[in-house]
């Protein structure tokens, strides 16, 4: 077939796809009625193992529906928004999936965040009940008082644990909660008389809230539906990856991004997988994840392998058991990618690193190099079977040709339904195209060749990537440095971090008002208001201070000047 010469139209990547896997129907139902779908007839096996208690399909569904019928008895509704600050647990799977099996939404908050930042998300839905993880109730006691909460229900890791690992638990984590507030087993106990009306599918509706700096600077909750999340899965489920019911899937994603919460939970349980839950990832261990649990998918970010290729445990270690080794959630260069792909392909792994590439406002995932005939180095692989991606004139909005390097942007049945409560920013990013249809912009910079493949080259946006996989966004800790009132301006770039083979993290220039001097003094001062009102990860890692901030010649800040500075 003679092509266009434009990806959006010829779709190259199509001829590495089957036409069963092209013209499949994608489903549509809540992700509640997805994975029971999916599952019911299956209901011994293994769905979680936490800590190696494995919970069966069954107990998981049971669960479940004791998660949404307290929930109902509490006075959720229908489009209720419930805050849930925590890492993976078995009780946020059963959360998670018992708000959706009555309609109510989930806001998923990282339990770093800062008391003022977890005020703010509660305060921005209104949010009557939070669910919080144990170690973070302390702050969410905090952050509740004068907002609309009325309700707080507190997890703790011990819950799911035997008898003697929860004592030993708890006997170190002594956590002491206000009168009525929520143990979980009392907040089940509450609900166990309660029948329970699970709610009717409606298309697209919003089932969860995660939080994301989008392409725009600060945080914004990013919208996502049941299309949405199931689209995202079954098409990683029809785009050349090995998965099958009974494999076993390293769970290490925490449940507040989208790379969590789409592809490390609903994912796997959607396929039937067993899904290890790992609730505080240590990139240290995971040699011995590895070991342990010999996992037949794994993901991870560059930093994460770079590990394992390190590690003397692993040396003559036999990974013919994994069979998915993905690697996601920022660039990796070429000479680490054929580094732990020849170390993964000579410990006996079929494939190479699987690069994958997307974006929280498309459920993470739109792009994978999944098979061998299109895992090219330096690529992150080609788009999903339902999904389109091009690349755009960042100036004219006009599509560029194979090989020309411009915006790229995406369309597809898991692009987000928008920002909440923000359409200025959501129309920033979704724009209609000349096409007629909504295309997301990435505001990163890449190009097609002829195969289909995608190459990401740079970011049109300031976002700084820590090596974990962390997004940093300087603005936000601009906007706290700027509180203070010696603090004249302020920029925040990225310096390499030199500890890890890939990432950076954040350093802060800093102009003082006329007359002010910097001081060991003024340092620790700013240093605790960002330890204040930032999540740790955030928080830079230097203090300089400069007479003014450079400029371009049309008159705006020159972060290339700084970051040169910082490296």
């Amino acid at each position: 077939m003679e092509l266009s010469g434009y990806p959006s139209i010829d779709k190259p990547w199509l001829k590495y796809y089957s036409s069963e896997a092209i013209n499949s129907i994608l489903p549509k139902c809540k992700i509640y009625d997805d994975i029971w779908n999916n599952n019911k007839n299956n209901l011994d096996d293994v769905a979680i193992n936490y800590f190696d208690s494995h919970i069966s399909y069954g107990e998981m569904f049971s669960n479940i529906e004791g998660a949404a019928k307290s929930f109902s008895n509490m006075g959720v509704r229908k489009g209720d928004i419930v805050a849930v600050v925590s890492v993976t647990l078995p009780e946020i799977i059963y959360t998670f999936y018992g708000l959706n099996r009555i309609g109510a939404i989930s806001n998923m908050i990282d339990p770093r965040t800062s008391i003022e930042g977890i005020r703010n998300y509660i305060e921005e839905v209104s949010a009557k009940v939070v669910v919080v993880i144990d170690l973070a109730y302390s702050r969410v006691a905090q952050a509740v008082v004068g907002t609309t909460v009325e309700n707080i229900i507190v997890v703790s890791p011990s819950d799911s644990l035997p008898f003697i690992k929860r004592h030993l638990y708890l006997m170190g984590n002594k956590v002491s909660i206000a009168t009525g507030c929520f143990t979980w087993r009392e907040f089940i106990a509450s609900g166990k008389e309660t029948n329970l009306t699970d709610t009717e599918y409606i298309e697209n509706e919003c089932c969860v809230i995660v939080h994301t700096g989008g392409t725009t600077g600060m945080p914004k909750g990013v919208m996502l539906s049941n299309e949405n999340i199931n689209a995202g899965a079954k098409q990683c489920d029809l785009s050349g990856f090995c998965l099958n019911r009974g494999d076993r899937w390293l769970g290490i994603m925490p449940p507040f991004i989208a790379y969590g919460i789409c592809n490390s939970l609903h994912l796997p349980l959607s396929i039937g997988m067993e899904l290890i839950i790992i609730p505080k990832f240590d990139p240290n261990t995971y040699d011995k994840l590895l070991i342990k649990y010999k996992p037949t998918h794994i993901v991870g970010v560059p930093s994460h392998y770079q590990k394992v290729v390190d590690s003397k445990k692993v040396k003559n270690l036999d990974m013919s058991f994994i069979l998915s080794p993905v690697v996601g959630g920022d660039g990796i260069k070429e000479e680490h990618e054929k580094e732990i792909s020849s170390f993964l392909l000579s410990h006996g792994c079929g494939t190479n690193l699987i690069k994958g590439y997307g974006m929280t406002e498309i459920c993470a995932a739109a792009a994978a190099s999944a098979q061998m005939t299109y895992n090219k180095t330096g690529s992150v692989g080609i788009p999903f079977t339902h999904t389109t991606i091009s690349v755009f004139d960042k100036e004219t909005g006009k599509e560029l040709t194979y090989n020309q390097e411009g915006e790229v942007c995406m369309k597809g049945p898991h692009v987000m339904l928008g920002y909440y409560n923000n359409d200025v920013a959501t129309k920033e990013v979704l724009k209609k195209h000349e096409d007629g249809s909504i295309w997301i912009h990435s505001g990163d910079l890449g190009y097609i060749d002829e195969d289909g493949c995608l190459f990401i080259k740079g970011r049109l946006k300031r976002m700084i990537i820590r090596h974990d996989g962390f997004k940093v966004f300087p603005t936000q800790i601009e906007n706290v440095l700027e509180e203070h009132e010696v603090v004249k301006d302020c920029c925040v770039v990225g310096h390499s971090d030199t500890v890890h083979s890939e990432g950076c993290l954040p350093v802060a220039f800093i102009v003082l008002e006329n007359g002010v001097k910097e001081s060991e003094g003024l340092t620790d001062e700013l240093r605790s208001i960002c330890e204040r009102e930032l999540p740790e990860y955030a928080l830079p890692v230097e203090y300089n201070y400069i007479p003014s901030l450079p400029l371009t010649s049309i008159g705006k800040i020159d972060y290339r000047v700084l970051e040169k500075k910082a490296n």
